[in-house]
């Protein structure tokens, strides 16, 4: 029987020797001790060769991903970047127009379509350019009652959708005429994704400029707000932005003095709005929201990597880096049988240049095929012919 407890504590005769400490295992001879150390030796070299084949294969996959995250999230395809000249019938025989035109590096073209309720027009027409170099977009509105040169029988801007037979080909040769190149890329918005956007990034603080008091049975539209600031949801902010006159009976009157001009202005405060509150940190991370309601309501020829790679230059604009213009014109004209604007020329070709241009060479008035007026006040095309 013990009468000490147990042989831990005991000390091991065998622990020391005469040579020196063994710090694997008492009493082992020199030779198995080499034999340990070459062991180690080569678990080691193992353990670090595992660690580079590992280091390497997630280099390789990053390598990988960054590689297919390049060829998938990339900037649109620049289609044919000379602009031919229009005004083939203003030259004298055998003059060439056609010069060499110089692309800005990194600078997009584009043009944004809202189509309505109403007969699908596109009441709201914007064309912009996007210069990712200098982080500048710049927008303008294109009014609804703009006359175009056109061959088809309703003339006005807010046609060129519906009234070509929804032919985006068309369209872009129309706004060509107004701009003298062609736009390389558009995107074609129904009203309801402009609702959805709004509510999807939480509403917008406002200050609504008149009071609304507004009823459209046929297009199931109505819109009664008071003037001040406010917060709007999404379907508030889609009141106020289709918003153009009031009733004939309402107790404000008619509220846009300038109609569709002043609505214009009005849009152009609200996208304002909307994008300080899209720039904000929060409302940043919803790609994925922003990407649905883009999938069940655009119609574009972006890419889903084009459209991520815009929203990845977006996201480093500032809301002062965003200017909104509306094209010079006539507002109250009648031409044709029509109330409508007739484009002022020469203010037009100063705005393309100075904000719409992609080239470096200027855009000359032989590119345009606009309508508008000479110094007596006399209607003419600058492609020198009046399509009636």
């Amino acid at each position: 029987m013990k009468l000490y407890g147990n042989s831990r504590g005991k000390k091991n005769p065998n622990r020391y020797n005469d040579d020196s400490f063994d710090e694997y295992r008492p009493g082992r001879t020199p030779e198995e001790r080499a034999e340990i150390e070459r062991m180690i030796a080569r678990y080691q070299k193992i353990k670090r060769r595992r660690r580079i084949i590992t280091l390497s294969v997630i280099l390789i996959l990053a390598a990988a991903g960054f590689i297919l995250w390049k060829s998938f999230i990339r900037p649109p395809e620049i289609p044919d970047p000379t602009p031919e000249p229009t005004a083939s019938e203003n030259i004298a025989p055998g003059t060439t127009l056609k010069t060499a035109y110089t692309r800005k590096q990194g600078v997009y073209t584009f043009a944004l379509l809202g189509k309505d309720v109403e007969a699908g027009l596109t009441d709201t027409i914007m064309v912009g350019t996007f210069d990712t170099e200098n982080r500048i977009l710049n927008i303008v509105n294109i009014p609804r009652d703009t006359l175009l040169n056109v061959k088809r029988e309703y003339k006005k801007a807010n046609g060129m959708y519906s009234h070509n037979g929804n032919d985006m080909e068309k369209v872009k040769a129309e706004l060509k005429d107004l701009l003298g190149y062609n736009i390389d890329s558009y995107i074609i918005v129904d009203i309801k994704a402009f609702e959805k956007v709004v509510d999807t990034i939480g509403g917008v603080d406002f200050d609504v400029p008149v009071n609304m008091d507004y009823d459209d049975e046929i297009q199931n539209f109505s819109v009664h707000l008071n003037a001040g600031y406010q917060h709007l949801d999404g379907e508030k902010a889609l009141g106020v932005v289709r918003f153009r006159q009031n009733n004939a009976d309402s107790p404000y009157g008619i509220a846009y003095p300038q109609a569709d001009i002043d609505r214009i202005a009005t849009q152009q405060a609200f996208m304002k709005a909307v994008v300080k509150k899209c720039l904000s940190i929060g409302n940043a991370t919803k790609v994925n929201e922003f990407a649905q309601i883009f999938k069940e309501y655009v119609i574009t020829d972006l890419t889903v990597g084009n459209m991520a790679w815009y929203g990845l230059q977006f996201l480093n604009l500032k809301a002062e880096d965003i200017n909104f213009m509306t094209m010079p014109e006539k507002y109250d004209d009648f031409a044709m049988g029509i109330n409508c604007c007739i484009i002022e020329l020469d203010a037009w070709l100063d705005m393309i240049n100075a904000n719409l241009n992609p080239f470096k060479e200027k855009i000359k008035t032989e590119s345009l095929n606009v309508l508008t007026r000479n110094s007596k006040g006399v209607l003419y095309s600058t492609s020198g012919k009046i399509y009636e």
